[in-house]
């Protein structure tokens, strides 16, 4: 496979191994960020330890290397499980992220560095401390993950806080601008349903380094799962939009009214998804 010079751009071309070391001290950093939002959540916190966990056998993968961290509260401390390898995950993002990457392209960087991967594991610290309206596929990988991986973006050091939310206000802007514009609320689950569909058929494609670029290139397979990774990256910028007309001072506030009342509801972010003003 010829690698065109724009690939480095839009996800690394090698291993992006996340370490024990990494692993530990992300997770460490967002509990003690996470104690206080728990605190705030009210009846919806459910504090707990956490700690992570490398998962390295692929029989125990969630979706293959579609998902970099899932959640495991099976034992009395919590654990976040992630896979050992970041890489197919980055350049499936830098697939579905390309059109604003083509334009920005500084932004395309945050794809090489470890950021990403932090915040994969870091809001699953909040996430699993946390009560949902009901389990099962009435949670919205979407809409309502979308606080969990914006807060996971807020605790990010300089610079690449200032870039990921900046790329995700991009996003915004282009998912409003294709034609057809934001999709309305069925077909934004019809779409959310679809993904995961794929992500269980073409799991086992992208064990192998073979296999894995050959999907990589093949749109039509990805069609669902990109569109589902670009509509979940927008739901992060809406949230960004709103957060920064939110004055400091009333922050704390917003934090409460998102966490104990608003990320319970199964129609979180529905009014801010379908308000295009």
């Amino acid at each position: 496979m010829t690698i065109p010079e724009t690939a480095t751009r839009f996800g690394p071309l090698g291993p992006v191994l996340v370490t024990t070391q990494q692993s530990h001290g992300w997770i460490e950093k967002a509990t003690s960020l996470a104690a206080p939002l728990v605190e705030l959540a009210g009846p919806v916190g459910d504090p707990a330890a956490v700690a992570p966990l490398c998962t390295h056998d692929p029989g125990d993968w969630a979706y293959g290397n579609f998902m970099l961290a899932w959640l495991d509260p099976s034992e009395e401390v919590r654990r976040v499980r992630h896979l050992p390898d970041a890489s197919f995950f980055l350049r499936l993002l830098g697939k579905a992220y390309a059109p604003v990457l083509e334009r920005r392209p500084e932004l395309a960087e945050l794809l090489l560095d470890e950021s990403r991967p932090e915040m994969s594991l870091t809001n699953d610290a909040l996430q699993i401390q946390l009560r949902s309206a009901e389990p099962g596929p009435a949670y919205s990988m979407i809409r309502n993950h979308a606080l969990m991986l914006f807060i996971a973006a807020l605790w990010l050091d300089e610079p690449q806080r200032t870039g990921w939310l900046d790329l995700y206000d991009e996003l915004v802007s282009y998912v409003d601008e294709r034609p057809g514009g934001r999709p309305d609320l069925t077909a934004l689950a019809e779409c959310e349903a679809g993904a995961f569909a794929d992500f269980t058929a073409l799991a086992s494609q992208t064990l192998d380094p073979t296999t894995a670029d050959s999907l990589l290139d093949d749109d039509a397979a990805l069609a669902r799962i990109l569109d589902y990774q670009l509509y979940a990256a927008a739901a992060i910028g809406l949230l960004w939009r709103e957060f920064r007309s939110v004055p400091e001072n009333e922050r704390e506030q917003w934090y409460r009214r998102q966490l104990s009342e608003l990320y319970v509801h199964l129609d979180y972010l529905n009014d801010t998804w379908t308000d295009l003003s």
